[in-house]
């Protein structure tokens, strides 16, 4: 197993601090994910206890840099394919349609006031 993300490392220790008692579901493994940088923080929600909360947008920004970042040259070799599109068929599929019980984190989609 790889080492902890320092980014992950701080997340863990925020959540550690302050819901000591609970085992708060993140995204990814214990190392960390790309979704990390979309960790905006924790809600409670009543008799559901505390769970992770997640910038949609970032994520999906994250998950495209990942992609696009695939060695397999599949950027590269097909004009059509896009890093963000891709991103956003996963996201869409893979985590914002995942249901992994009462702690499933919040993805939020963020409002322009502009």
């Amino acid at each position: 197993m790889s080492e902890k993300t320092t980014l992950r490392k701080q997340i863990d220790e925020f959540c550690d601090e302050h819901w000591p008692d609970e085992d708060i579901l993140l995204f990814g493994d214990q190392a960390g994910s790309s979704y990390d940088v979309g960790f905006l923080g924790v809600g409670y929600q009543q008799h559901k206890g505390p769970l992770a909360i997640y910038d949609r947008e970032k994520c999906i920004d994250a998950l495209a840099e990942e992609f696009a970042a695939d060695d397999t040259g599949i950027y590269e070799d097909d004009e059509d394919a896009d890093p963000y599109t891709d991103a956003l068929e996963w996201f869409s599929f893979n985590t914002e349609g995942a249901w992994v019980g009462e702690s499933t984190p919040i993805i939020v989609s963020r409002f322009d006031r502009s």
